[in-house]
């Protein structure tokens, strides 16, 4: 017994060790760390923001995140953007600090509407807006956008999940192993999944750390903050049953960024629908490219 004590203590220091090597020589880990915008509520969404400048170029740039995210899935990677505009990083509704446990409505009007109302409590009405958005927040960027072409200058989406069926965008976790499956589609697994999560948020918050040793501590942790509502419509209506052809090309300006390994999307219909000149490939890049190279929004809007 006591040899098989010390054999099972020795596993664990040496798992704690891997995760540790795996941790913090992590290329993402070692350049991340949090925004320093402060959070606030706006409606019935929450926000880090930047605030109102004394001289500012007149615009705004808001960054929305994907499935199972929060705004501080951005870092401060776009807090220099803030030099010269206002910034503000969106946590979308049901997701990080504008989780909302007696909700029951997350469809894509009910999205729409909350940023809606997020920005008429932010008074941003008359300014110009660039929308940036990753992967399942890039769906309700476009059609945010394209209701409002009046305030949009630009929508700029990273990694965005295009298909042209809901078959496809179903087999998104296909190629990527039971795990991807599990969390990523809105299968019975997963809504017991969520509903553990979502009953034990600190102790699954810890978990997704040690499975994600790649990624920053504070991302992962805040990836259970949702319920299995706000995940399930929100796939439901942004990804799986998104219809693109409805957006794209859109009423405004669009560039969209795609990794060149990223196995999110549809590329041939991606470019279907908009043409190569506002679809750029990044060479290396994968699906969060938003991440590994920001430098494409600064580029862009010649900060």
């Amino acid at each position: 017994m006591t040899v098989i004590i010390l054999w099972a203590a020795a596993i664990m220091v040496a798992a704690v060790a891997v995760w540790q090597l795996i941790h913090y020589t992590s290329p993402l880990v070692r350049s991340w760390t949090p925004s320093s915008f402060k959070r606030h509520s706006a409606g019935p969404l929450s926000v880090l923001d930047s605030g109102r400048l004394e001289i500012d170029t007149g615009e705004i740039v808001i960054l929305l995140h994907g499935l199972g995210a929060t705004s501080d899935y951005f870092g401060d990677f776009y807090d220099g953007l803030s030099r010269r505009r206002r910034v503000i990083l969106i946590d979308l509704l049901g997701f990080g600090g504008s989780l909302d446990e007696a909700r029951t409505d997350f469809s894509l009007e009910a999205h729409v509407k909350a940023l809606d109302e997020a920005f008429e409590a932010l008074g941003i009405g008359s300014s110009r807006i660039i929308v940036a958005a990753h992967s399942m927040g890039a769906g309700l960027a476009l059609t945010w956008a394209n209701r409002h072409p009046g305030r949009v200058v630009r929508v700029v989406l990273w990694g965005a999940p295009v298909y042209d069926n809901e078959s496809d965008a179903r087999n998104i976790g296909a190629s990527h192993g039971a795990m991807t499956r599990l969390f990523l589609l809105d299968t019975r697994w997963a809504e017991r999944a969520c509903h553990v999560s979502c009953r034990h948020r600190t102790t699954s918050g810890r978990a997704m750390a040690l499975m994600a040793p790649r990624w920053p501590v504070p991302i992962s942790t805040r990836a259970s903050l949702h319920t299995w509502d706000a995940y399930q419509q929100s796939l439901n209506s942004l990804v799986l049953t998104f219809d693109w052809a409805t957006v794209l090309p859109g009423e405004v300006e669009v560039t969209i960024f795609r990794g060149a390994t990223d196995p999110i999307g549809n590329r041939s219909y991606l470019e279907e629908l908009v043409g190569e000149a506002d679809l750029i490939d990044v060479a290396g890049g994968g699906h969060h490219i938003a991440l590994t190279n920001p430098e494409l929004l600064y580029d862009l809007l010649e900060w």
